[in-house]
């Protein structure tokens, strides 16, 4: 049986509860991130990975805890291979249609003694191949271990394009005798945009649900260029069509849908947008 809701938007609220939002964020809370998009590439083809930890103790007892939440990744010199080189990349699932003013950050720290660890910093706009990521930093990790720092990056230069966000740790001469390395962990990747409603659209656009996964709510953002209609509607993972989310004309502009997962059962979901001829599917994660 179809559910309908009569959704009201208005303008003013709206803007106020997009300014500065958080549209997508990881926080390591599943030990499986890469059933939500995530890819590791180990590129040095070393024995051993980096690995989700729910807490870390170092030789000097000094512990290290989540930034948030239950979980952190670390990197560490025990992933080298055979001639002590480290090339491990942590890659974002692809975050779609970036704009002007949107902007991610992440949490990362290092244990900073004898031993400067640095990361790298790339974005593609294509896919997760190695050779279709730009560097836009490079830089050493702050310490000690035991703290978390924050960096952040502007991707206004990537307005109009979905990108994928990576986290590289490379280095020679590495291990546990290295003279090039230590330990570096990462923690709570966010993008946050700007306040879509301050700016018309130029094409027609459905954002990544927030949060995903989810329980029991979650956020939809779709912009139209113009006036037209559209229809979004959810859908089980076998195709079954389960609620009819939006159903209308609406005039050029940003709006946000809430959908409520109270009365479905945890799994994977998916939400459809028809606009004339554009069409977009994206998949989300209840979780109860």
């Amino acid at each position: 049986m179809k559910k309908y809701l009569i959704i009201i938007l208005f303008l003013s609220s709206f803007r106020v509860s997009l300014s500065q939002g958080i549209l997508w964020e990881e926080g390591f809370e599943s030990l499986n991130i890469f059933s939500n998009g995530w890819t590791l590439i180990n590129n040095d083809s070393s024995a051993s990975l980096p690995e989700i930890y729910s807490s870390f103790t170092f030789a000097k007892s000094v512990s290290m805890d989540p930034q948030e939440g239950n979980h952190f990744f670390k990197f560490s010199f025990d992933d080298v291979n055979y001639k002590n080189y480290a090339d491990d990349w942590l890659i974002t699932s692809k975050l779609i249609g970036i704009l002007a003013g949107d902007s991610i950050s992440f949490w990362c720290g290092a244990v900073d003694e004898n031993y400067k660890d640095s990361l790298k910093i790339w974005v593609s706009t294509t896919d997760t191949l190695l050779s279709s990521f730009t560097l836009i930093d490079h830089f050493k990790v702050d310490g000690p271990a035991g703290t978390w720092h924050k960096k952040s990056y502007d991707l206004s230069q990537f307005s109009g394009k979905n990108i994928f966000f990576a986290v590289n740790y490379h280095l020679t001469n590495g291990g546990p005798l290295g003279s090039s390395s230590d330990n570096v962990w990462i923690d709570n990747f966010t993008l946050t945009g700007n306040d879509p409603g301050k700016s018309i659209p130029e094409t027609f656009m459905l954002r990544q649900n927030f949060p995903n996964p989810f329980n029991p709510q979650t956020e939809i953002v779709f912009s139209v260029p113009e006036r037209t209609g559209v229809t979004i509607k959810i859908y089980d993972a076998l195709g079954k069509e389960l609620v009819v989310l939006a159903e209308g004309i609406y005039e050029r502009g940003n709006y946000n849908l809430t959908f409520a997962g109270n009365n479905f059962p945890s799994g994977v979901y998916f939400y459809k947008m028809i606009s004339g001829n554009f069409q977009d599917t994206k998949k989300m994660e209840l979780i109860k």
